[in-house]
């Protein structure tokens, strides 16, 4: 059968009867449209009104608790002195009221009156006249007598001026610290500031506001009294009892109302505004059935000409059908050459011209696929299979324009995994990389099913999450209402993060902190958004990991300062800026001075001297920590062998250990090479590790310990009593000494508890034959009681502060700090 022949016998019947079913289902489906439009419309409508009222209600009660905080209105109510009150204190407090009425031009004006009800200040910008000086009888007074809250409420309608309103009023309750006991005074109700604020605002919005072409809206009180309408006419009118009690019944109720009104069929919606009054919106049945009217003749007008075009195109398209399809092939050859390699070309009979148009498509469908791949490639992370850097901020720049042009809220997440770089190597980069493709599979699960976990830049995707690198991931939030959002979607990270994973007979647990930046909140630009979510995760790292946190200016001041601060420590190095000084520790039993402890210091040429906790937490984050360390260790080790070497005793140094050196390094290979570089004999070196690094190490960390320890060199306890060690597991480590925090030394003559604990740890350290050092000595009667319980050694300001090398030389030459120890101890020191 040939083509044209084909075109009449199949189209021209399933054509005309599909588009007859159509234009009555389109006439059906809009006209459903256009009641569901106009009711929508009607609903928006009093929602707008009734959240603008809410809104003006809100701001005043917050405003007449800001009017009543004011220094100067709680001085004026305190005052009891009348002709300071009136006199000094009443003009400037009626100015500070004329001013909030100036700022807030619904306001009409602002009374205080005293527990009684006397009116004893009052200041208005309109003439009018207050019916009574002293309120304490009428209805509203008594009211507010018995109200017990912080703000009460009360619409009314001036007679004298014909004006409703709505009166605010807060009870001032204070206490005269000047001349009662502040412990224990009450405060006294000192009277009640009361604003009126004018409804005006509402009559404006609802003359500004229509529901279709003939619904209007009107406000009325509880006895059915008309109060505002578009109509003047209809205000002070009554409503029918039996239409009032609907009105008030149907309260909150989303659904229209169908009620007759003034003698027609009405559609109904109401919304209460405060218990005295009630928003109404009305919409006549009669525009909603003219609107159905005019739809029904526009489809059949639509149907008809539909057909008879199409009756004519059939027609002309029966000497079209050999000419059409080629230009249609013709046309997609253009489309592949242009780069559209998938071009619709509406073919699929199976003749000649059918088949070329097949075989173009899968030509097409061919270089697609090459492309995608390549694309791919370029676009996403090879291990994760998530989108990388590069498409993230593509993205996020076309979301950020979106955003902008349509006014919307967007956040964004910037996650770092806590702890990766530990597991990562000390488990290998197989447990690491598969850690990672795990971690990005739970976040896909852990999002919604409309994110996007930047797989591909899909049109309808709405979340999306990419891998930066290394262990950082970042999510992007658009459309969101607001920053409790992200917050949601923060914590619901967190929660699923807890959850452990097991690779490889290993239980990892990890979690992550998370830094949001919001937009336009925060910034507009991409590169901004993306450095203060950044700035705000590090925040997260310093308040203890595996939280979120927002991004704030003063947050991004501390990340610069800190950037700043690592960029200097890099430099300090290299510039010898770092220097060491050393603190005494004198045997007890002899009172020799028997070693010293290395404590590093930071001559900063910008900022002077610099405190360890400042920049020792930026050297273990940012891997300094390593190198200094190392020269931490040598410069000890060699200023203690220049000392031997010069004849003066000989003593022990402690250098301080951190738990990044023990974990990252072969350290018992670079202690031999500083012993071997310096001279220094093993036993003359001891290494300090504090409680809660020593109770983290691995095996293999241990058997370098002891490995050390059996060299000669000793293995001290930092800050003991501070971690969470076991006595079971302090018996298995190759421990030397122990060296008791100063916290409990210096609470142990005040404490109890404190000296408990120190007899403990000197009853523990003899037990298990442990040497034992305090730090922090700093009074007589410490290192009396000490030395009484058998400590070995001491190290405080009783004895000396840190010195640099140059005076701890001049003070191991006079032996000055055995000569304070013995002093201290009522007795001559051997050394002397």
């Amino acid at each position: 059968m040939r083509l044209h022949a084909k075109v009449l016998l199949v189209v021209v019947p399933l054509a005309v009867i599909p588009l007859l079913m159509l234009g009555w289902l389109a006439y059906d489906q809009l006209r459903s449209s256009g009641i569901e439009r106009s009711s929508n419309q009607m609903t928006t409508l009093m929602d707008q009104l009734a959240r603008s009222f809410q809104m003006h209600q809100n701001v005043a009660e917050a405003n007449i608790q800001l009017f009543a905080d004011a220094s100067l209105m709680r001085t004026y109510a305190l005052t009891e002195d009348e002709e300071e009150r009136y006199v000094l204190m009443l003009p400037s407090l009626l100015k500070l009221f004329t001013s909030y009425l100036r700022a807030y031009p619904d306001y009409t004006e602002i009374r205080f009156l005293l527990p009684d009800g006397y009116e004893d200040a009052r200041a208005t910008l309109e003439p009018m006249p207050n019916s009574m000086t002293n309120e304490g009888e009428t209805p509203f007074f008594k009211a507010l007598s018995r109200f017990d809250g912080e703000t009460m409420s009360r619409v009314s309608i001036r007679s004298d001026v014909d004006v409703v309103a709505m009166q605010v009023a807060r009870p001032i309750r204070l206490s005269n610290l000047a001349t009662e006991d502040p412990l224990g005074a009450e405060p006294v109700l000192r009277g009640y500031l009361i604003v009126t604020m004018t409804l005006d605002f509402m009559r404006e919005q609802m003359a500004a506001s229509r529901i279709g072409e003939t619904g209007h809206t009107l406000i009325v009180n509880k006895i059915g009294e008309i109060l505002f309408h578009q109509d003047p006419s209809q205000i002070g009118e009554y409503l029918p009892s039996q239409l009032l009690e609907t009105v008030w019944s149907a309260d909150g109720r989303k659904q229209l109302l169908q009620v007759a009104y003034q003698d027609e069929p009405v559609m109904l919606a109401t919304r209460r505004l405060h218990e005295d009054l009630a928003l109404v919106g009305v919409l006549p049945e009669s525009e909603l059935l003219a609107e159905s009217q005019r739809l029904e003749k526009l489809i059949v007008w639509i149907v008809l000409g539909t057909v008879v075009l199409m009756i004519v195109a059939l027609l002309i398209a029966m000497n079209l059908l050999m000419v059409r399809p080629l230009k249609q092939l013709m046309h997609a050859v253009r489309e592949i050459g242009s780069g559209n390699l998938t071009p619709k070309i509406p073919l699929s009979s199976s003749d000649e011209l059918g088949l070329l148009a097949l075989s173009f498509q899968e030509m097409g469908l061919h270089l697609q696929t090459s492309r995608h791949k390549i694309e791919r490639l370029a676009y996403h992370d090879s291990l994760t299979g998530l989108p990388n850097r590069l498409m993230f901020h593509e993205y996020l720049q076309h979301m950020v324009s979106l955003a902008r042009r349509e006014n919307t809220q967007m956040a964004i997440l910037f996650l770092d995994l806590d702890n990766f770089k530990r597991i990562n190597d000390t488990l290998g980069h197989q447990i690491g990389d598969q850690l990672l493709k795990d971690m990005a599979a739970r976040l896909t699960e852990i999002l919604r099913l409309q994110d996007f976990i930047y797989r591909e830049a899909y049109p309808d995707t709405s979340e999306v999450i990419a891998r930066l690198g290394g262990d950082e991931f970042v999510i992007l939030l658009p459309n969101i209402k607001g920053a409790g959002d992200a917050a949601k979607i923060a914590t619901r990270i967190l929660k699923a993060m807890k959850d452990p994973i097991y690779l490889n007979n290993h239980e990892l647990c990890i979690g992550t902190s998370i830094g949001i930046s919001l937009f336009p909140d925060d910034g507009a630009e991409v590169t901004d958004l993306v450095k203060y979510a950044d700035a705000a995760m590090y925040h997260a790292k310093e308040q203890g990991r595996n939280n979120f946190q927002f991004y704030s200016a003063s947050q991004n001041l501390m990340t610069t300062e800190l950037l700043s601060l690592e960029s200097r420590l890099r430099r300090a190095l290299s510039n010898s800026e770092f220097e060491l000084y050393y603190q005494p520790q004198v045997r007890t039993e002899t009172g020799e001075m028997t070693g010293v402890e290395a404590l590093l210091r930071w001559n900063d040429p910008e900022h002077g001297i610099i405190s360890p906790d400042q920049f020792i937490p930026i050297a273990e984050d940012c891997g300094l920590i390593l190198p200094i360390g190392e020269w931490v260790l040598h410069e000890a080790c060699r200023q203690t062998g220049a000392w031997m070497a010069a004849g003066l005793p000989p003593i022990t140094v402690s250098v301080n250990v951190s738990g990044i050196q023990l974990q990252r390094q072969e350290l018992p290979l670079i202690v031999d090479r500083v012993l071997a570089d310096t001279g220094l004999k093993p036993e003359f070196l001891e290494l300090e590790i504090t409680e809660t690094t020593l109770m983290k190490v691995n095996a293999e960390v241990i058997e370098h310990l002891s490995a050390m320890q059996r060299k000669g060199i000793t293995i001290s306890l930092d800050d003991f009593g501070t971690g969470y060690s076991s006595l079971s597991l302090l018996r298995g480590l190759p421990i030397g000494k122990l060296k008791i925090d100063k916290s409990f030394v210096q609470g142990m003559l005040i404490d109890p508890q404190d000296e408990a604990i120190v007899l403990a740890i000197l009853f523990i350290a003899a037990s298990l034959g442990l040497e034992t050092t305090a730090e922090g000595v700093e009074t007589q009667e410490q290192a009396i009681q000490l030395a009484r319980e058998g400590c070995n050694s001491l190290q405080g300001y009783l004895l000396s502060r840190p010195l640099p090398a140059l005076e701890m030389t001049k003070l191991l030459k006079s032996g000055i700090a055995s000569e304070t120890f013995a002093v201290s101890m009522g007795r001559t020191s051997s050394v002397l």
